[in-house]
Parts: structure tokens; C-alpha cells; sequence
């Protein structure tokens, strides 16, 4: 019973680094919504315009979609509702969900959360 539970606390311990921990991936001095910003920039600006992230949205050539989604600046989209929408690609996110890291979605998801909490309309999914 204690080999178990000494087991199972290591296992435990281990699990952030085992899941891409978003602190072992940010660069020296960088906050999570610096981070977050960047990213949001790199991955996803070409095709949602967010005004928080200088995001036009109309999408781009560069390999992540030419055609624009939708506008989050007037939308309170959820962590998890991000999340969802990049791993379980739909819509134009089959190439995206091969060239991000688990830790930054996460660190994304986190940003767009935490920069649209206070938009009047909640986000929803939609069926493709």
C-alpha cells in the first residue's frame, strides 16, 4: 500500500513537466500574457482579428489558413472552448493542431480568455 501511494505521488509530480508545462517554454522575462500575445500573433491573428493581440484576422498564405474566422473582439471565449477548438481541429484548424505545442495552446487558451472576459457575448461551438 505505501509502494502504491509513493507511486502514485511521483507520478503525480511529474505530471506538469509531462504535459508541457507552459512555464519551461516561455522565454527569459516573458509573462504568460506576453507569451500568450505572441503566440496568439503566430498562430491564430491571421485568421480571428483580436484587438488586444494587434490581431487584423483576414487570414494569410503562410500556411495556417486564406481565409478569416471569426472576430473575438466582441466575444468571452472560455479557456476550454480554445482548447477544443485547436485539438479537436474543425473549420480550418486541421493545420494548426500539428504545429503547436500542448503548452501553447494553453498559453493561448489562457490569453484569449483572460483578454475577452469581459465581452458581452459568450463564444459558442459550432458544428462545421
Amino acid at each position: 500500500m505505501l509502494a502504491a501511494a509513493a507511486a502514485a505521488a511521483l507520478t503525480f509530480a511529474s505530471l506538469p513537466a509531462a504535459l508541457g508545462s507552459a512555464e519551461h517554454s516561455r522565454t527569459a522575462g516573458e509573462t504568460g500574457l506576453q507569451q500568450g500575445k505572441r503566440l496568439y500573433r503566430k498562430y491564430c491573428g491571421q485568421c480571428h482579428a483580436l484587438r488586444a493581440a494587434l490581431a487584423a484576422g483576414f487570414g494569410s498564405n503562410n500556411g495556417l489558413g486564406t481565409d478569416g474566422g471569426p472576430s473575438f473582439d466582441g466575444l468571452r471565449v472560455p479557456f476550454n472552448l480554445s482548447v477544443v477548438a485547436v485539438t479537436q481541429p474543425f473549420i480550418g484548424h486541421e493545420r494548426l493542431v500539428h504545429k503547436m505545442t500542448w503548452a501553447e495552446v494553453k498559453v493561448v487558451a489562457r490569453y484569449v480568455e483572460t483578454v475577452t472576459r469581459h465581452h458581452a457575448v459568450l463564444a459558442q461551438p459550432i458544428d462545421g
